[in-house]
């Protein structure tokens, strides 16, 4: 992803394209896109799977390649930010959403990316503990506390013996048709397919206070269950995914150097009201 004025320099010199930093990131004519950067033996499956996708979710734009690292740029749609609540019914509905998910999942497998040292299975947690190693000694000593719980009860899950996939949209943002999927991730190597579900679930069945919505969270499973059946293990596992999502948005925040409150409040809910959100969220997959 495209963060600051160099790279957005870079891009915009290597896919002949106008990009500008605007108030929430890289910018077309006015219009909020994602420049993605990605190794050349990465590119030709992606660009395959993204030439499929249906309206909805990020589709190419603009395509460039960086001949002295070897790597190619893609512009892709980006979406405006999401306000208000997702439609009920049709392109840009919750079980839409939930429709897309599965289908991206089945466009872009594991298999998609080259076998390479360093990260492997369990490439989320092996992430998400050096984020959080090197953010914790900013952090207050509840915050700490609240971030020691989370880590200590992640550890105690095997995410890599879910099924995997090999990117994933990380949010949900508004298109002509409606909400729809954004901000793809291309990680270092395949993680949960489910890890994209319980993104989109935050976002979109969860309030800022880490209360879930049990009924808006069965739209979005029921759309992506009809389109490729979840597994038992991906069932038990979605409350500790979820939990892990709302990590992955407070360290993220943090990162980002604010203040992070409401981010980290939303992780406390979670994690104090874990038995009941075991409940719902079990009882919704099956």
């Amino acid at each position: 992803m495209v963060e600051n004025e160099s790279e957005t320099r870079a891009c915009a010199d290597a896919t002949g394209l106008a990009l500008t930093h605007g108030p929430s990131g890289l910018e077309l004519d006015g219009r909020p896109v994602q420049c993605l950067r990605l190794a050349s033996a990465v590119a030709p499956a992606l660009e395959s799977a993204l030439g499929e996708v249906p309206g909805g979710c990020g589709r190419v734009i603009g395509r460039g390649a960086d001949p002295d690292p070897g790597e190619v740029l893609l512009v892709l749609e980006r979406g405006q930010a999401l306000q208000g609540a997702v439609a009920a019914e049709g392109p840009g509905s919750l079980e839409a959403l939930g429709e897309r998910a599965a289908d991206w999942q089945g466009r872009h497998t594991a298999g998609a990316l080259p076998v390479g040292e360093g990260y492997r299975r369990g490439v989320l947690q092996q992430q998400m503990r050096e984020r959080a190693d090197a953010m914790a000694s900013t952090l207050d000593a509840e915050s700490r506390a609240i971030l020691d719980a989370e880590l200590h009860h992640q550890g105690l899950y095997r995410f890599e013996d879910l099924p995997l996939a090999g990117s994933y949209w990380q949010s949900v943002r508004i298109y002509p048709e409606g909400a729809g999927l954004a901000d793809l991730v291309i990680p270092p190597a395949p993680v949960p397919a489910f890890w994209q579900l319980a993104r989109i679930a935050l976002a979109l069945a969860v309030d800022a206070s880490g209360q879930p919505d049990a009924d808006r969270y069965r739209a979005v499973l029921a759309g992506f269950n009809a389109r490729r059946p979840l597994t038992a293990i991906e069932r038990g596992a979605a409350p500790t995914m979820l939990r892990l999502a709302a990590l992955d948005d407070w360290l993220s925040a943090l990162e980002s150097g604010t203040a992070a409150a409401v981010e980290r409040d939303r992780l406390a809910t979670l994690q104090a009201d874990a038995a009941r959100l075991q409940g719902v969220w079990v009882r919704a997959a099956a």
